[in-house]
Order: structure tokens, then sequence, then C-alpha cells
């Protein structure tokens, strides 16, 4: 079996929107990640510092995985195609949003890097390989 390091982190910010919208694009984010189809996207860190009296969405997702032995070769694989896809539905469904943030993936001998960025507007996610 191949060792295996992901390392990513998501960062979404929106000022000036409802308390209800706030609250929806908590909940989406949450289950984005919950209900992904990849083992390595569920059970992150999620810190939602947002204010809903001051209007202003702030929500982080940061998660960090070391296996000497990957438990899931399969989502292993898959990681970075599942998250570029998963970034991509958030900005396409939240396009009020900006959002930002770094993934590292390292499996099987192969290394790489990513920076992602859509600004509030985007309906895309636009990811590029460091």
């Amino acid at each position: 079996m191949a060792q295996l390091s992901i390392q990513y982190k998501i960062y979404i910010e929106a000022d000036d929107i409802s308390a209800a919208r706030i609250k929806s694009s908590t909940s989406f984010m949450k289950g984005l990640l919950n209900d992904s189809r990849n083992g390595y996207l569920k059970n992150a860190d999620i810190d939602d510092e947002s204010e809903l009296d001051e209007l202003t969405l702030r929500f982080y997702v940061e998660k960090e995985i070391h296996e000497e032995e990957c438990s899931l070769p399969d989502d292993a694989e898959s990681f970075v195609l599942d998250l570029a896809e998963l970034l991509d539905k958030a900005a396409s469904a939240q396009s009020y949003m900006d959002m930002e943030g770094s993934f590292f993936w390292e499996y099987d001998g192969k290394q790489k890097r990513y920076r992602f960025q859509s600004e509030s507007g985007m309906d895309y996610c636009e990811i590029v390989e460091e």
C-alpha cells in the first residue's frame, strides 16, 4: 500500500448578505463536504465565524491527513478531481461569495499542489497548479 498526504484549506467570505443566506450558505457547504462520495472530504474541521447581526459570512474549512498505508485507495486516486468538482459546485451555487484556498496531495509517488479562487460574481472556481 502507498503512503498518502492530503492538506486542504477553504476560506469563504461575503459581506452585506442576509442572515438567512448566511445560514443557507454554511449549511450548503457542510452538506457538500459531508455528503461527498470521497471519504477524505468528510469530517473536515469547520470554523464558522459568521456574524448574523453584522450580515457577514466567514466560513473556514481545514483538513490534514497523513496515512502510512492509504486506507481508501480509490478516494486517494480521485481526490484532486473530487475536490475540484466540490469547489466548482460551491462557486456556481453560491456566486455571491469570495472563496479561496489551497490543497496539497501526495500519493503513490505523485505530488500536486494547487491554489484556487472564486471572486464574488464568478460562477466557477479558478484552480491553478503550483
